[in-house]
């Protein structure tokens, strides 16, 4: 060891102490120790201190009122829940009370920490508030803290002592409140807080993660709709539009308190506000107001997050990735393909962690302001540049289509459609073509692609047949694809007429018939020109138009129509191929008249059992063929009757079409062929066997609560009313009615439909005209009560009021038909009347019925006689 010191004085004459025991040193300090333990110390200036000027930090007593509180709380709102939460203090011996409120940048925790300490500032001393997002921000504010506790230190020890003073001070003293806000990191302050045994922390922090041991979690969400039009109002003043703007800023306190103060410098109001943020978002997301920090500009408070994961770039992409979907219940199984699942789990903590999105079991949530400035390039970021964007949009359009199946008759395609739904819409919602990334202006050219158009096609095929309101969707997506497709390969090419045809086909799901047929009429002329008549969009387009002038009531057209495209996709695709089979179903369904009629359940079979043999006996488009077999064959097996040669000379479509002539005749065939016989025509027991089977092998291959399962149950309710047992048809409709709301909405056409039909069959049966287990009970007697019920069967039918009543019925639909436009909901309380009036019949000829065998008592048949009639 050297006996020597490097010696070098320094002139300081400020260098002094006073006081007992006092030193003060400045210069070379030198210190030598020998083996056996003693030691030489070296000062060039030494001064010694008081007790006074360097107290020990458990001998110093804080002053009532000390803090430093920001001037934060003036403008808070709501956020009652949270303030109780705190107020909650469970204090444990030997412990300091400690509370971490967590959440995204912006959402207002440093806002809560400031009101929570202004409000119980006078229990407490000091009340101080220290930026720690960083450790030597920490230790600055800790240094910050020993010096106005000890004014004194401040010119005798560095910062790192004046740091480790204060925390001896908080260790030793109780009744205080520490502020640490913005912590990046809970292991920057877990020292800190391990050796505090009293007093009270209060935390604030983007990190969602790792306070579990150390502090109780306070997470905090965006304001209400009320609390956010509060905020905004209190700065900016009323607006009408207030709400629409704090909704679109999704609530986020610093956005709205940011957008209030734009509106208040610049005069301009809300709905201007609106529009450019709509047309301008990049520069309105780095604006902010005059004075204000720039760094805290909605579209840069989150870059220093990002900075903190750069390390990590699949969490940038994965989060520019999540910005194109809609904001809640994003599958995690969308982002499967950008990395190993450890990758992807990881980053999805970090982001988490971080409190820019939210994980839920398997899905994720990402704050829609974070989406919105992700979508929008920012000047010198690095994160955020026009190329990251685009790429992120073209990984969330390939994520989507690859979740669902290309063949719109996929059993499994209708469930994929209805889990991302959502995010298809919010995918096409964002921006137009030629327009910036999420809106227009925003400098990233999205013009959408041939697989973005495919996404959008696929996807409406699915909600075409999904009810009313899913086909208006359908109408919107199409619309998209047809502008992308337009755009980039011109309004003439295949795809183009191709998406043409599907809108038209949503169109008239979604209930607008009017202008079907011209749609359909212009969109197949287009085809013919451009394609030719036997190209495969041609002959769908043929296709659709057959469908939309049957439905219109014209059956010779649609016939015709349809004939052309069975024969075109026999000759492109044989005899075997679904689409041509599918076009046999439908032709096999068109009738004009008796003929058509009668030979509709020969022609379905024929096609179905074709089906069953080409395709087997559970693809779509047999199950759909059966259907309809299942539906037409009692009608069309009681036409192969007497019945049936009533209407050989009718046109069902014929405006002059004599309806008392056609009820006429129905009287006399039921008065020769007797109740039983008509009984046996209209459905057997085999009929609702067949049905339950084909419901349940649709709920085997769709599921219960898909589109094609549910009309499938309208093929059970047709086989019971074919056996007249109303009872169970009134059951199965009321169970209808509850499970298709589930899936297509109160409003919705079917829906409505089935609802109307319910009411009928309620009327039957409230009016008492038909006995709802009937079909169960034959009963006793049957050829005395045939025999009565023919007797006044032919008086009711021969009723003129009831046959005029029927021929309007009859005559409004037919006419509503042709026009497109078919009230179903006023046709059942049509008929529902005319129940009424039949059971008021009914009643009337109870009444002189009893009056009858009053007079003579021998004859017991009036009651009996009547109730039959029903």
């Amino acid at each position: 060891m050297s006996d020597t010191f490097d010696r070098r004085p320094v002139d300081d004459p400020s260098v002094t102490a006073s006081g007992a025991g006092s030193v003060a040193a400045r210069g070379d300090v030198g210190l030598a120790q020998t083996g056996a333990g003693s030691f030489g110390v070296h000062i060039d200036n030494a001064t010694l201190l008081s007790a006074e000027s360097f107290p020990a930090a458990a001998s110093v007593h804080c002053p009532q009122g000390l803090g430093n509180l920001p001037s934060r709380a003036p403008l808070f709102v709501g956020r009652d829940h949270e303030l109780g939460l705190l107020d909650q203090a469970l204090v444990n011996p030997g412990e300091a009370v400690v509370h971490a409120v967590h959440g995204l940048g912006g959402i207002g925790k440093s806002m809560l920490a400031a009101r929570w300490a202004t409000l119980r500032g006078a229990e407490y001393a000091p009340v101080w508030w220290i930026t720690a997002d960083s450790r030597a921000a920490l230790d600055a504010g800790l240094a910050a803290l020993a010096a106005a506790l000890q004014p004194t230190l401040v010119t005798l020890l560095p910062q790192e002592q004046l740091g480790e003073w204060a925390r001896q001070w908080l260790a030793s003293h109780t009744g205080w409140l520490i502020v640490l806000d913005n912590v990046s990191d809970p292991a920057d302050v877990e020292h800190l807080l391990a050796r505090a045994t009293s007093g009270r922390f209060l935390i604030t922090s983007r990190r969602s993660t790792g306070w579990r041991s150390m502090a109780r979690e306070v997470p905090l969400d965006v304001l209400s709709e009320e609390e956010a039009v509060d905020l905004f109002t209190r700065i900016r003043g009323m607006d009408p539009d207030t709400a629409a703007l704090c909704e679109e800023l999704g609530h986020l306190p610093l956005a709205v308190a940011q957008a209030a103060a734009y509106c208040v410098e610049t005069g301009c109001a809300v709905r201007e506000y609106l529009d450019d943020l709509a047309a301008y978002p990049a520069e309105m997301y780095e604006a902010t107001d005059e004075g204000g920090d720039h760094q805290r500009a909605v579209a840069r408070v989150w870059h220093i997050t990002l900075d903190r994961l750069a390390d990590d770039p699949l969490a940038v992409r994965i989060l520019l990735m999540l910005a194109w979907y809609a904001s809640e219940g994003i599958p995690r199984s969308l982002l499967a393909a950008l990395g190993t699942p450890p990758a992807v789990r990881r980053a999805l903590r970090r982001l988490a962690a971080h409190s820019m999105i939210t994980l839920h079991d398997d899905t994720v949530s990402v704050h829609r302001l974070v989406q919105a400035v992700s979508r929008t390039p920012g000047q010198d970021d690095r994160h955020r540049h026009a190329d990251a964007i685009t790429a992120a949009r073209g990984d969330a359009i390939a994520a989507l289509a690859g979740l669902i199946p290309q063949d719109a008759d996929a059993p499994e395609a209708w469930r994929a459609v209805r889990a991302v739904l959502p995010h298809v819409e919010a995918l096409a919602g964002h921006g137009l073509p030629g327009a910036g990334a999420g809106t227009a202006g925003s400098g990233t050219e999205t013009a959408g692609t041939g697989a973005e158009a495919d996404l959008y096609v696929d996807t409406a095929r699915q909600l075409a047949f999904s009810g009313t309101r899913a086909a208006a969707r359908a109408v919107v997506l199409l619309e998209r694809a047809e502008e992308i497709h337009t755009r980039s390969a011109g309004a003439e090419a295949s795809r183009t007429l191709e998406t043409r045809i599907d809108l038209v086909h949503a169109r008239k799901r979604s209930g607008d018939l009017e202008q079907s047929v011209p749609r359909a009429e212009a969109v197949l002329a287009d085809c013919v020109r451009v394609l030719g008549e036997r190209h495969p969009v041609t002959l769908t387009a043929l296709m659709r138009l057959a469908k939309s002038v049957g439905f219109r009531g014209d059956s010779g057209r649609a016939k015709e129509l349809l004939e052309e495209v069975v024969a075109g996709r026999r000759s492109e695709f044989g005899d075997r191929h679904p689409r041509t089979l599918e076009a046999r179903g439908f032709l096999a369904m068109e009738f004009r008249d008796h003929g058509d009629l009668v030979s509709v359940r020969p022609r379905l079979q024929q096609v179905y059992d074709d089906c069953v043999e080409y395709l087997g006996a559970e693809h779509p488009v047999t199950l759909s063929i059966q259907g309809d077999l299942l539906v037409m064959s009692p009608g069309s097996r009681m036409l192969e009757g007497p019945l049936g040669e009533a209407l050989v000379s009718a046109s069902l479509t014929d405006p002059g079409l004599d309806f008392a002539d056609l009820m006429s005749r129905f009287d006399s065939v039921t008065r020769s062929t007797g109740l039983q016989g008509l009984k046996t025509a209209l459905g057997s027991e085999g009929d609702v066997r067949a049905a339950k089977e084909y419901v349940a092998t649709h709920e085997r291959v769709y599921g219960s609560d898909h589109p094609k399962t549910l009309t499938a149950r309208m093929s059970l309710v047709q086989a019971y009313a074919s056996t007249r047992d109303v009872g169970r048809v009134s059951a199965v409709l009321e169970q209808l009615v509850s499970d298709a709301t589930q899936v297509f909405g109160g409003d919705d056409v079917f829906v409505t439909g089935v609802n109307a039909i319910r009411s009928i069959v309620d009327a039957v049966l409230s009016e008492g005209l038909v006995d709802s287990g009937e079909a169960d009970d034959p009963g006793a007697g049957g050829a005395e009560r045939e025999e009565l019920h023919q007797g006044s069967g032919a008086e009711r039918g021969r009723d003129p009021e009831t046959l005029a009543r029927l021929g309007d019925l009859y005559g409004s639909v037919r006419e509503s038909l042709a026009s497109g436009k078919w009230d179903v909901v006023s046709f059942a309380e049509a008929a529902v009347g005319m129940l009424r009036v039949a059971g008021g019949a009914g009643t009337a000829t109870d009444t002189a019925g009893t009056a009858t065998g009053g007079a003579d008592e021998t004859d017991g048949t009036a009651d009996t006689r009547t109730s039959e009639e029903s």
